[in-house]
């Protein structure tokens, strides 16, 4: 069964499956956990909320997850966070960025492990400047967004290559 994995669409199904996380949220949040190693379904729900018995939500959060692992282990900078469209205005996107990149970081260091143990000083770098776009409260204009979204991708992308159990 093929997946609507919309910004749309996975608004609905959090909402429907009771998990109080926005959609950004919780791409970033699922994108931390792959990029730790971290993508077993026990280990996802329980980082999602854990939301009893919702079968729907297992089979879409599979297939988020194999867009994702595959986005990212083909090394072409096939992924990008997932935000609202342009239809949304700069603050909303704004605070959907800040949004995924907490999630990311809640993600990646989930269980309190130090993933930073023998990284790179490239990946420590991106890791301090995810968690302080976490932190951040203003907004960015459009251009400003799209440069970070594009640092986003290379990022994550050098995190996954370099501590990804999977690669």
């Amino acid at each position: 069964m093929t997946y609507d994995l919309s910004f749309r669409a996975t608004a609905s199904t959090l909402d429907v499956a009771g998990i109080a996380l926005s959609p950004s949220e919780a791409h970033g949040l699922l994108t931390g956990l792959v990029c730790a190693g971290h993508v077993d379904d026990e280990e996802v729900f329980s980082a999602l909320g854990d939301p009893g018995d919702f079968p729907e939500l297992g089979r879409y959060v599979d297939a988020l997850r194999t867009q994702l692992t595959q986005g990212l282990a083909g090394g072409e900078l096939d992924f990008a966070p997932l935000l609202p469209g342009e239809e949304q205005s700069a603050p909303q996107q704004s605070r959907a960025l800040t949004q995924w990149c907490s999630g990311f970081i809640a993600g990646y260091y989930f269980r309190g492990e130090n993933r930073r143990q023998g990284c790179s000083e490239a990946v420590g770098e991106a890791l301090d400047d995810m968690a302080a776009l976490a932190d951040a409260s203003g907004t960015v204009g459009e251009a400003d967004l799209s440069e970070l979204v594009e640092y986003l991708r290379v990022a994550v992308q050098l995190i996954y290559e370099e501590t990804s159990d999977a690669v």
